[in-house]
């Protein structure tokens, strides 16, 4: 099966970028607003998790090679893309202002623990690293001030957005939900609303015998 995954709308609305394994392994692509015109943006190992900078020039991303995940920029149109991270990391989101990047980021092979780090747009070592390890790994999204990373934090089965202010301080709470995940997240520009896609996951036990019933 074919799937097209992870679609982002560059900001002036021209394109939708979007990881696909149409051509057998996941590319970074783009096609028109209204669907047409698709162009293939990348071509390496394994792609996904596009994000648009503000100047709709350029597209992050993250790549896998030989298994590792570090983040890539390339042309909006295409052409030699350029690594920016060569630590593990993963899942990047551009700031609204186009200067940082936020992602999930460590360091070592074997020791799973990421972090949320801040990543200038022009690649290199974090300029922040959060000292807290998320319950759960999902996009992080910026606050539409730029001034906070926010992320998905899960608890006893029931997940809450939380916020990490980029000048310091402690993580806060921003929703308080009591049931369900939350397992997508968006704040809409003015930052005065936030979407989400929340729900139940449910898992059945089924037992099959040696005859098929």
């Amino acid at each position: 099966a074919r799937n097209n995954i992870d679609p982002v709308v560059t900001p002036d609305g021209k394109y939708i970028v979007f990881g696909s394994n149409r051509t057998g392994t996941f590319h970074i692509w783009r096609m028109d607003a209204d669907g047409g015109n698709p162009k293939q943006l990348t071509n390496g190992s394994n792609e996904w998790w596009p994000s648009c900078a503000p100047d709709n020039r350029f597209v992050i991303y993250t790549s896998f090679v030989a298994g590792k995940p570090t983040l890539w920029k390339v042309s909006v149109d295409g052409g030699a893309p350029v690594q920016l991270t060569d630590k593990f990391s993963m899942l990047p989101t551009v700031s609204p202002d186009g200067k940082l990047i936020a992602c999930y980021y460590w360091n070592e092979q074997g020791t799973f623990q990421p972090k949320i780090a801040v990543v200038p747009i022009e690649g290199g070592v974090p300029v922040k690293v959060f000292d807290l390890v998320p319950d759960i790994m999902r996009p992080v999204r910026w606050s539409p001030d730029g001034l906070s990373v926010t992320y998905i934090n899960q608890k006893d089965g029931v997940s809450n957005v939380w916020g990490l202010p980029l000048g310091g301080g402690a993580p806060e709470r921003l929703t308080d939900f009591k049931t369900e995940r939350i397992f997508s997240f968006d704040w809409s520009p003015d930052g005065k609303q936030l979407a989400t896609s929340r729900g139940t996951v449910s898992n059945d036990v089924v037992l099959i015998t040696s005859d098929g019933r």
